[in-house]
Order: C-alpha cells, then structure tokens, then sequence
C-alpha cells in the first residue's frame, strides 16, 4: 500500500539529511576556494592520487540524484592512468559539480557519463559528457563566470557558482576546462 515500514522511513530521512548536509559543506567550501583561488593563492595540500578513485568516489556521491531522476551514470575511466598530483577534496567536488550540472540538465531517463584517459605521457584528460541540451557556444565561455545562470526561472535552480569553481580549480592545479 506503498507504506514503509517505520525503520526503512527513518533509513530514508537519514541519508536525505545525509545528502543534504554533504551538499551545503561542499557548497561552502567551494566558496571558500572561490576567495582563496581568485586572490591568487597557491593550493596548499595536494597529494598523489588514483584518478580512478575519485572518479568511482563522485559516481557514488551523485548516484541517488541520478537515480532519483531514472538516469544511468556510466564510467568511462578505463585501463591503468597515471596518479595525478591535486588537492583531493577540491578535485572531487570539481567531479561532483560537474556530474551534478549533466544531471541536473539531462532529461529523465537520460545517460550521463565521466571518463578520462591519459594524453601526451604523464598527463589526465577527463570529461563529463550527457544527452541534453547542450550549451550554445556563445554560451560556453559565460558559464565559468561567477553567478551565471542559463536558464530562466522554469529552469533547474543554482547559485551561478558551481562552474566558475571549477574554472578557477582546474587552472590552480595548472589544468585546463572547456
């Protein structure tokens, strides 16, 4: 009769508040890297990582969203890649608002994928790639810039800061982001 049962509701609102509260942490980092990054300080803690780890760590974090909107995420990342020397949590967030944009954008029942493969030796090209509506290319310069928001009010909702961390990111760990 569509009811859960009591322990199963509780198991449900926990990891909502769970989701909910990772969202709002990442948000305020972000805009604390924002600040730091655009008055040209360096980024302190980086580590040498698997870039398949943090691939395979932001599916995980998006996979409700996708989900919750009958999406299939897919891994692209294949073979054995190079580790990669970035701030960790700051890399991840970049994947997660990434793949988070391609959800939010792409239509219900839709694919959403992340790879990456290595190009000229020691370097790591990633993507994120879905089956919306894309972005106009008059349009894809002006979405790294802070506060910038495509849609109309019928849209799906943001702040305008997701990209333009991640733009600002990237370029801080000498990286490029189109």
């Amino acid at each position: 009769d569509g009811v859960l049962p009591a322990d199963e509701t509780l198991r449900t609102m926990l990891n909502i508040a769970r989701n909910s509260t990772a969202r709002i942490q990442r948000l305020v980092n972000s805009l604390l890297d924002i600040s730091r990054l655009e008055s040209g300080q360096p980024i302190a803690d980086q580590y040498a990582i698997d870039p398949l780890v943090l691939i395979r760590e932001a599916l995980r974090d998006v996979e409700p969203s996708a989900a919750g909107r009958h999406q299939t995420l897919e891994n692209k990342a294949v073979g054995v890649l190079p580790l990669i020397w970035v701030d960790v949590d700051m890399t991840h967030r970049v994947f997660i608002n990434l793949l988070e944009n391609a959800i939010k954008y792409t239509p219900s029942g839709g694919r959403v994928e992340i790879g990456a493969q290595t190009t000229s030796g020691t370097s790591v090209k990633f993507w994120v790639r879905d089956n919306g509506p894309g972005i106009s290319v008059s349009d894809r310069e002006r979405i790294f810039e802070k506060f910038t928001r495509l849609r109309g009010k019928d849209g799906p909702s943001g702040l305008g800061v997701g990209l333009a961390f991640c733009k600002l990111a990237v370029q801080g760990h000498g990286g490029q982001i189109w």
